[in-house]
């Protein structure tokens, strides 16, 4: 493991030890940090070691190890920091750069559907409890934040406090997703579970419907919720590792 800075980006190289190998950049979700709930990424991350694939996981401003302030988070730095994260990925010599897949979760995946449809020499795209919203859905997250005139809130989120920007939420509500996916052209994987409550699970199946890719799958885990378990049964979060790293192991053989 390897600690680097993209700029001023934090994140942290994990290389299987053979050269050129494949990669994927993982993107967390809203106010998350670069090893996700649970440590997820860091679990994935040394599953894909294991089976010869590099891995590279960042923060986005104000989160982790960020420091930038929280209202410089918004959809456009977060795409910028992920852009910034796929060229440093492709320079290195460890990494074959031709085959470079982004995996996001919840905004996460949002962010890494906008980017693999912006940029067709990425090899492969995950989403985990993201997908495709819908303007009446993006309208209505976070009901009421902002509603005032502020510049930023600050948001209780359980797991954290966060501040805000106006610009994050209006970006976020402005996303383009059902757009960004008639652009893909990438082979495809959507995870969601069945109990999601946070994005509704017919997000994944939208996204699915709504690509040009012949190569793309649909993975619903029974009775899984927004972060698939990781806190009460490992068992489904086990599933979602298995499932994700035979996936990517399959789409980026050399």
């Amino acid at each position: 493991m390897t600690e680097v800075l993209i700029g001023d980006v934090p994140g942290e190289f994990v290389s299987p030890g053979t050269s050129p190998s494949a990669a994927v950049l993982l993107l967390h979700g809203t106010a998350s940090q670069r090893d996700e709930v649970g440590g997820l990424y860091t679990r994935l991350a040394a599953a894909l070691a294991e089976r010869g694939i590099a891995s590279l996981r960042i923060d986005f401003a104000g989160c982790g190890e960020s420091g930038r302030p929280q209202t410089d988070f918004t959809v456009t730095s977060e795409l910028a920091d992920a852009a910034a994260a796929v060229a440093w990925l492709q320079s290195q010599p460890a990494v074959s750069p031709d085959r470079v897949a982004v995996l996001g979760m919840s905004q996460g995946g949002m962010i890494a559907l906008l980017l693999a449809a912006s940029d067709p020499s990425l090899s492969g795209l995950v989403t985990w409890s993201a997908g495709v919203l819908t303007p009446s859905e993006l309208s209505s997250a976070f009901p009421g934040l902002l509603a005032d005139g502020a510049p930023s809130a600050v948001v209780d989120l359980g797991y954290r406090r966060f501040e805000f920007s106006r610009q994050w939420l209006e970006e976020f509500r402005s996303m383009d997703l059902a757009g960004a996916a008639l652009d893909l052209r990438m082979s495809l994987l959507a995870v969601c579970g069945s109990a999601d409550t946070v994005v509704d699970p017919a997000a994944s199946l939208r996204l699915v419907s709504g690509v040009e890719s012949a190569d793309r799958t649909l993975v619903q885990l029974p009775d899984a919720d927004h972060v698939f378990n990781v806190l009460s049964n490992d068992a489904v979060a086990q599933r979602l590792l298995a499932v994700t790293t035979d996936w990517l192991v399959a789409t980026l053989a050399g």
